[in-house]
């Protein structure tokens, strides 16, 4: 938490120092670099950055978001109790087509492709030689690891604010559907269940995961890159 209000005034601070400088018009045709704050506070939270890159027609960019996060750092878990031995890499990549302009905002739809990899470690007392009657030779104990994999395709509408010279705020909602598997990765070793805390993923634990729906609600801060033509011809 105290990171997260650290980088925001440091981004507001750079919003204050450089507002009304350099029409924010331009910004439209600069590589934008991108933090999403919410991302932080997710279940399987993230620190995401993005770069969105306009393309020849100015109208159309390309996003590419990638993020990562561990449980040592999310909020979620109870600070006395035991966190567990888990990690989160996350991905988005989106095509926006900006239909609608005006001098300090743009409105856009946008497809958008979502990969998502948490990934389990702990140490259990694993049956070996088993046999399908459910009894076992023997039981190891074993650090195994456990992987729960995500695809998701979101519709996307969404409203970029120019703020200032180089700053952005970018607002969205989505909704779409995404399929999730879990699976373990120690090899030799059946599923068990690592991801205790969030049982709504047991019955993903097969071959056939179903299709949900998905919501994605959020908004991105924003750092236009590069030299702007105004800069130079103003000074």
């Amino acid at each position: 938490m105290k990171l997260f209000i650290r980088i925001a005034a440091l981004f507001f601070l750079v919003v204050e120092t450089s507002f009304g400088q350099i029409d924010p018009e331009e910004s439209r045709k600069h590589v934008i670099l991108k933090w999403s704050p919410l991302s932080m506070f997710d279940v399987d939270n993230t620190v995401q950055l993005g770069v969105e890159v306009p393309l020849p027609d100015s109208r159309f960019t390309i996003q590419q978001d990638v993020g990562y996060g561990h449980a040592n750092f999310n909020i979620w878990y109870a600070e006395q109790g035991p966190r567990p031995n888990k990690y989160t890499i996350k991905t988005r990549t989106q095509f926006r087509f900006y239909f609608h302009e005006r001098p300090r905002f743009r409105a856009y739809v946008a497809g958008e492709y979502l990969y998502k990899k948490v990934v389990n470690s702990d140490v259990r007392w694993i049956g070996r030689d088993c046999s399908e009657t459910g009894g076992c030779s023997f039981f190891e104990n074993m650090k195994v690891r456990q992987g729960r994999f995500v695809n998701a395709l979101h519709v996307k509408a969404g409203w970029q604010f120019y703020i200032s010279n180089r700053t952005t705020v970018d607002l969205f909602v989505g909704m779409g559907g995404r399929r999730a598997s879990v699976r373990m990765l120690t090899p030799n070793v059946e599923n068990v269940n690592l991801d205790s805390d969030w049982n709504f993923w047991r019955s993903d634990i097969n071959d056939r995961p179903e299709v949900i729906p998905s919501l994605a609600v959020g908004f991105h801060l924003g750092l236009a890159l590069g030299r702007f033509k105004s800069a130079t011809s103003s000074q």
